[in-house]
């Protein structure tokens, strides 16, 4: 008797609805074809059925208070307690925290710290001195990833934000507001413009009414604002469910868990106040860092899970961020607090925004272990960068740079380590060896020199 063998469940299956909504499906072990007595069609079968990598990289503005972020001492057995990143520490076998990588092109002029730390972090080129629209940049990293395997995935690339800056005039001494406010570039004019506003991520990721600030709204997009995306997919989830055994239909649960969590997020209103009766809940950021981050966090993960896209930028403000947190007892600005002067009591305020910010990071790297893919976690399956090119905050000496890579890289990482390497090693040969891990091998990127030694096996 010829035993019946089920076929694999399509990766790009969806869940579709009314209204123009489709959900994607994480992976399951449903897309996993049946072995075939080890056969070769079977593994290579299965190999283009398990997740693919991912990139992340999220940008802290403004430079840190170095000597309370970094440890004592490379090696596995780094010591975070004390320190700015103990937050961390219980992440601490899931990243490599990489020392003396430095951004060397932002040294060029004695103005424009902010613009140049971020418009050469990424690019490893020098950008133009204008404080008018004739800018001149380069194409950052993530998006030579993007113009190779962009083509892939439904989004190219995701490009979100916390604060959104200004896009025109001066921001630095000198400087076009342009470079300051923005990360990813996709050519020398052209920046990857992020999107601050989490419902419009929303809308964008699951196909939903088109979201919009202003007034004038269809009934049909108010009544679709209303229910939740899951109402609208109930018979196909029905249909796929029948496909699936109980891990993966658990699994299927668990994420469209987490999607109504996200549009209960979405629907409440601001803290501070509660809407009067009748009155349409407006759409809105969310009040703090923390509620802001996380957020916008959750919304890039599923992303992610979906495979909706397989690169993404998430800066956590802009450069000179005039971001306040009152939340945390802090009514200064953060970028004038980083111009300490040595003043104690302000030194200690940078520290609490950076250990603050550690916090949020933790909270991401516990998000992203929570996803099960097959035997593994999506953090197995990613490469996760905190970072910036800022250096040391009040001194904005563009070294020592801010490089906490988090994640597995599909066995193409090997974290846990504190790696020291020699001053003045460019950020640009980190980009090469990420670059390598996302399947986008260049012989050069900006000022770089070669790869990164010690990240993990040879690529």
């Amino acid at each position: 008797m010829m035993i019946a063998r089920r076929s694999p469940l399509s990766r790009r299956a969806l869940l579709r609805g009314a209204a123009g909504v489709a959900i994607a499906l994480p992976f399951l072990d449903a897309m996993i074809p049946e072995s075939l007595i080890g056969s070769a069609e079977a593994a290579a079968r299965t190999a283009k059925a398990m997740p693919k990598n991912r990139f992340s990289l999220l940008y802290y503005p403004n430079g840190l208070e170095s000597s309370a972020w970094y440890p004592k001492g490379p090696g596995a057995d780094y010591d975070l307690t004390g320190t700015s990143m103990e937050p961390l520490k219980r992440h601490q076998k899931d990243f490599l925290l990489l020392g003396n990588l430095s951004v060397p092109m932002a040294l060029y002029d004695a103005a424009g710290d902010h613009a140049k730390a971020i418009g050469c972090y990424g690019t490893g080129v020098r950008i133009k001195k204008t404080a008018s629209d004739d800018i001149q940049c380069a194409i950052s990293f993530d998006q030579v990833m993007v113009n190779k395997i962009g083509s892939r995935t439904r989004f190219p690339s995701l490009e979100l934000g916390l604060d959104y800056g200004r896009m025109e005039g001066g921001c630095d001494p000198g400087y076009a507001c342009i470079y300051s406010n923005n990360v990813s570039w996709k050519d020398a004019k052209t920046p990857a413009i992020k999107e601050v506003n989490p419902r419009v991520v929303f809308d964008r990721l699951f196909g939903n009414a088109t979201a919009s600030d202003h007034a004038g709204e269809s009934r049909d997009q108010q009544e679709t604002y209303n229910r939740s995306i899951l109402d609208y997919t109930r018979d196909s989830l029905t249909k796929v469910n029948a496909q699936l055994g109980q891990n993966d239909r658990h699994r299927v649960d668990e994420y469209l868990s987490s999607i109504r969590e996200i549009e209960h997020r979405l629907d409440a209103p601001p803290t501070n106040e509660e809407l009067p009766k009748g009155v349409v809940r407006p759409l809105r950021v969310p009040d703090t860092f923390k509620e802001h981050f996380r957020l916008m966090a959750d919304l890039q993960i599923l992303a992610f899970q979906m495979d909706a896209t397989r690169v993404s930028t998430f800066m956590l403000g802009v450069e000179q961020s005039r971001r306040t947190y009152n939340e945390i007892g802090i009514p200064e600005e953060h970028h004038g607090l980083t111009h300490h002067a040595g003043d104690r009591e302000k030194i200690a305020k940078v520290i609490k925004i950076d250990t603050y910010m550690a916090e949020q990071f933790a909270y991401y790297l516990d998000k992203i272990k929570s996803v099960k893919e097959g035997d593994k976690t999506m953090l197995d399956n990613a490469m996760v960068l905190l970072g910036n090119g800022n250096g040391y905050a009040t001194r904005h000496d563009h070294e020592n740079c801010l490089s906490v890579l988090a994640g597995r890289g599909c066995g193409q990482l090997d974290p846990g380590r504190y790696i020291i390497y020699p001053e003045g090693t460019v950020m640009s040969n980190l980009w090469l060896s990420l670059m390598d891990r996302m399947e986008t091998k260049v012989e050069r990127h900006g000022d770089s020199t070669g790869r990164l030694e010690g990240l993990g096996p040879t690529i």
